[in-house]
């Protein structure tokens, strides 16, 4: 058998080879295929995973989010160097034929744009603990939605969560269009048109007609459009300067009452809440403590305070539940932005009651995220000689001091929620100055 006898047994009947696309638009080609099936799969499989802190779902959640990216990204390249190179010229097929596949090809481009999008915004807009970061470095939200109120970013997360749910089922059928033609193609018609994208795979081509142009514009567009989003994401991110204190928080104001030093070993502030419906617990560090109270005065009426006045201060990025996933989230914007809002302060001023010889309560202002809440803290107190132990509870709502007012309360759907009841307990061990 001669040379030319071989190589003509790669040759479709009846017609000479078919040009190649690019192997840049190959490369795009394949790489978008799989990423898109391999996401159809993820999304199905988290489905029916269970969530919360510690997951995989989590890390599962934080890779899918950024893989769609990586597709909306690799789309624009692909559709800008498909403008600067046209794709080479189809083989012979009836009108009609050629009408549905370059519909499903249109229809097919809408969906690599539309389905990341949808859930870029879903994402952005939705209500929980769940960052979006591209592979865990930067924030990628669409601008202006993670700043809407609570109940917009609600309304948007469940409408874009139903249409991208719906998206994946009209690109599951276009890819089946898509294969049916291809194979119909490779295996019926056996015109060659396969061997465009898979050549060597499925026979021989006659090349590209070159090597294609706008490299440059292609990848650079994309590229461009991740810098945008990332700038605008870092410059709309709470200052990491902390804000200069106000001189007069620092001010001891006048008091006669005796001084005492807390033991901070054996003292602790501590709060309890639960997560989608699981108690969990947390604690500060670092915290500091003044505190002037004459526990001797014996008041004139239940209306009257003793001397005293208690000032403490939380750094609140000291937090540890023990969870590294609530840790990294309840020190952000919507929680209690530490970047912006280091510190929070309970300042008690001329306003502690004495109830009885071990019954107190302490009426002052929480200093929490530039905001002031009105706060009254009872709490027993026993005293040995020269130490006191104090204990106190009470319980706080986070919505009203404005603490991760974007995430539920209550359950709802799939949706992350956090108890809006947040108990508080002190212990203070202290000696007498």
């Amino acid at each position: 058998m001669t040379a030319e006898a071989i190589q003509s047994d790669d040759i479709p009947t009846g017609t000479s080879r078919q040009q190649r696309y690019t192997a840049v638009a190959i490369a795009l080609h394949w790489a978008i295929a799989l990423l898109i099936i391999g996401m159809i799969a993820v999304g199905w499989i988290m489905e029916a995973m269970p969530g919360g802190p510690g997951s995989p779902k989590t890390a599962i959640i934080q890779i899918h989010k950024s893989v769609g990216i990586t597709i909306l990204l690799l789309t624009i390249a692909r559709i800008i160097w498909r403008i600067m190179n046209p794709p080479p010229a189809e083989p012979p097929m009836p009108k009609l034929q050629s009408l549905l596949a370059s519909s499903v090809h249109i229809l097919l481009y809408v969906l690599m744009l539309a389905m990341p999008l949808t859930g870029w915004i879903m994402a952005s807009a939705e209500i929980g603990l769940h960052d979006t970061r591209y592979f865990w470095t930067v924030e990628m939200y669409v601008p202006g939605i993670p700043g809407l109120p609570a109940e917009t970013r609600e309304g948007i997360a469940e409408g874009f969560e139903q249409v991208h749910s719906n998206l994946a089922w009209v690109i599951i059928g276009l890819l089946v269009l898509h294969v049916a033609g291809a194979v119909k193609h490779q295996f019926i018609d056996k015109d060659g048109l396969l061997a465009r994208m898979a050549p060597g795979l499925f026979g021989r081509t006659a090349g590209p007609v070159d090597n294609g142009q706008g490299a440059i514009w292609a990848f650079g567009a994309a590229v461009a459009v991740f810098a945008a989003i990332a700038a605008v994401s870092l410059s709309t991110a709470p200052s990491t300067v902390a804000p200069v204190t106000v001189a007069e928080d620092n001010q001891t104001p006048a008091s006669n009452a005796p001084a005492w030093a807390v033991d901070y070993e054996k003292s602790s502030i501590i709060f309890r809440s639960g997560y989608m419906g699981r108690p969990f617990e947390g604690r500060f560090s670092g915290w500091t403590a003044q505190i002037q109270l004459d526990t001797d005065a014996t008041p004139a009426n239940a209306n009257t305070p003793v001397d005293g006045y208690i000032r403490v201060a939380i750094p609140m990025a000291s937090v540890n539940t023990g969870e590294p996933y609530y840790d990294e989230n309840v020190t952000q914007g919507d929680w209690f932005d530490v970047a912006k809002y280091p510190e929070a302060v309970f300042e008690v001023t001329g306003g502690v009651f004495k109830d009885s010889d071990t019954q107190y309560e302490a009426t002052g202002v929480l200093k929490l995220k530039g905001g002031e809440h009105p706060v009254r803290l009872p709490f027993t107190l026993k005293i040995e000689g020269a130490t006191a132990t104090a204990h106190a509870e009470t319980t706080l709502k986070r919505m009203a001091l404005g603490v991760g007012a974007g995430t539920l309360t209550a359950e709802k759907g799939d949706a992350e929620w956090v108890q809006d009841d947040v108990l508080v307990v002190i212990d203070i061990v202290a000696t007498r100055q």
